[in-house]
């Protein structure tokens, strides 16, 4: 008998080591499984302290749990500050992103569940479109009570320019090969989520549940993984290289703090935790943060005049080897090139207006955003010559391609769409003359539809004078639309241009429109 004792003691001993949770103050990282609507709990603290919420922490478009813990400390960071702790994976696990309804009505369940397990409000932290999704479940799906309050971070609650793209024309073959154009990403476009805020703002049952926001401002800092992001967004304001500080204000919400991060380093816990301290505890924090962070509940205008008519895009199949036609007008101090391909290039040649073939060296990475899988070659052209280039791409197979050009001009001129409600209205400022203008529409219906559909009647592809006013009644079916214009014109100087104008559309049942 003494003997078997010895042998169970052993065995219970050598149990609770290997199922220790901890590990000189560092905790064991979870396992949150790989399916929708998996959930986990992170290590128990040496002290579990009652009074405080326990943290439940969601992931972002295209993401999953793993952010928080893996090349993150923000897990250790709470861990280590004495609080409880979970993890959950929502549909972007599967590989395909759903819209904020479907994670919202997902995550909404498991809301229940989480705080029922703790036996306490939760305090939710959630990174970029998981800030919306987590507005979703508490204001359209009724977990308010069961949260305390919701930290979001670098959360596009006004949607993405970034989204527009992936659904304009010229994206289409690279978005199939790469699967970007899902629901997720296609919720994320600014217009629907203008009227996602136009159903959502001033409902009573989100009243309780205060939200507070970072916003990061310096999308070049660290790893060039949001340098295509970050420079197209700069034509909107200041940005993280995904979203930008405007869009990530939530209306009723406090913005915390804009600071030095990229839409990585802003959800990472060397970087922010000291900031959402604060935040973590019991009682409501005072609203005297500091100076700095302003705790402003309304968007200030944004540093960088919003300037959709700076760029100039193309895209298609590229069989060995493709090549576009950039046209630089008089005044232009910089265009920073990007090719973006479903695979990484075997060469990038510029011709130069005078004949002269160069070689780039292009400085390459893979997208882990909205373009995600995709690979980006970068090359900044200084002081460029007026006259038109040929960019040339060579690749060992069959591939897609998006090739964005951004134009700097020290007085650049402003191009825009309006909608006056009947017809699409070209805007122009000043040392812009545009001659003529084409649009290109698709419709993709709701959301949840992957691909475009047949426009009945049509504008597609049509020549415009720059005057022409379009009539809008091919919007004549609720769902999103993707308005891609080609704009060419001339300078004061006489030099020709040429500009892409991309503008997402979106059309509610009642005939509203949203995002001209």
């Amino acid at each position: 008998m003494r003997k078997w004792m010895s042998l169970l003691l052993a065995g219970l001993i050598t149990f609770s080591i290997t199922t220790s949770p901890v590990q000189a103050g560092k905790p064991t990282n979870p396992n949150t499984g790989g399916t929708p609507g998996s959930w986990t709990v992170g290590a128990a603290p040496e002290r579990v302290d009652p009074s405080k919420p326990a943290i439940l922490f969601v992931h972002g478009l295209n993401s999953s749990a793993n952010v928080w813990y893996e090349n993150n400390d923000m897990y250790e960071q709470a861990y280590n500050n004495g609080y409880q702790t979970s993890f959950i994976n929502l549909y972007d696990i599967t590989g395909t992103s759903e819209s904020m309804w479907d994670n919202g009505r997902l995550l909404s369940g498991k809301i229940r569940e989480i705080s029922e397990h703790f036996g306490k409000k939760l305090i939710v932290i959630a990174h970029s479109k998981g800030g919306v999704d987590t507005q979703a479940a508490i204001v359209h799906y009724g977990v308010a009570p069961y949260v305390q309050r919701v930290i979001t971070l670098g959360s596009p609650h006004h949607g993405s320019q970034l989204a527009d793209l992936a659904y304009s024309s010229w994206a289409g073959w690279l978005a199939d090969l790469i699967g970007s154009r899902s629901p997720g990403t296609a919720s994320m476009q600014t217009s629907y989520m203008q009227y996602f805020r136009s159903q959502t703002d001033g409902l009573s049952s989100g009243r309780g549940v205060p939200f507070y926001t970072l916003a990061g401002n310096s999308w070049s800092s660290g790893s060039t993984s949001h340098f295509f992001g970050g420079l197209y967004l700069s034509s909107y304001g200041d940005n993280d290289g995904v979203v930008t500080v405007q869009s990530a204000y939530v209306p009723g919400g406090r913005m915390v703090r804009v600071g030095p991060w990229n839409h990585t380093s802003v959800r990472t816990g060397s970087h922010v935790y000291s900031l959402l301290a604060p935040y973590l505890q019991q009682a409501e924090p005072a609203q005297a943060f500091s100076s700095e962070s302003g705790h402003e509940r309304i968007a200030p205008s944004a540093s960088v005049a919003h300037d959709p008519g700076s760029h100039y895009i193309r895209g298609g199949k590229l069989h060995g080897q493709a090549t576009e036609t950039l046209v630089v007008e008089d005044g232009v101090a910089s265009v920073q090139l990007s090719w973006i391909s479903d695979k990484p290039l075997h060469s990038l040649e510029l011709t130069h207006p005078d004949g002269t073939v160069e070689t780039l060296q292009p400085e390459m990475y893979q997208d882990e955003e909205i373009f995600q899988g995709a690979w980006h070659h970068q090359v900044l052209l200084n002081q460029p010559a007026p006259g038109a280039y040929e960019l040339t791409a060579s690749a060992p197979d069959a591939a897609a391609y998006l090739m964005a050009a951004q134009f700097h001009r020290p007085q650049d001129f402003k191009i825009s769409l309006k909608s006056t409600g009947s017809e699409i209205q070209l805007q122009q400022h000043d040392q812009a003359h545009v001659n003529n203008i084409s649009y290109d529409i698709s419709y993709f219906g709701d959301p949840d539809s992957l691909s475009p559909q047949k426009l009945s009647p049509s504008i597609s592809t049509k020549n415009f004078s720059a005057n022409a006013k379009p009539d809008m009644s091919a919007f004549n079916k609720p769902g999103l639309y993707s308005i891609t214009a080609e704009a060419a014109g001339v300078t004061d100087k006489g030099y020709p241009f040429r500009r892409t104008i991309v503008q997402s559309v979106f059309v509610d049942e009642s005939g509203r429109q949203y995002g001209l």
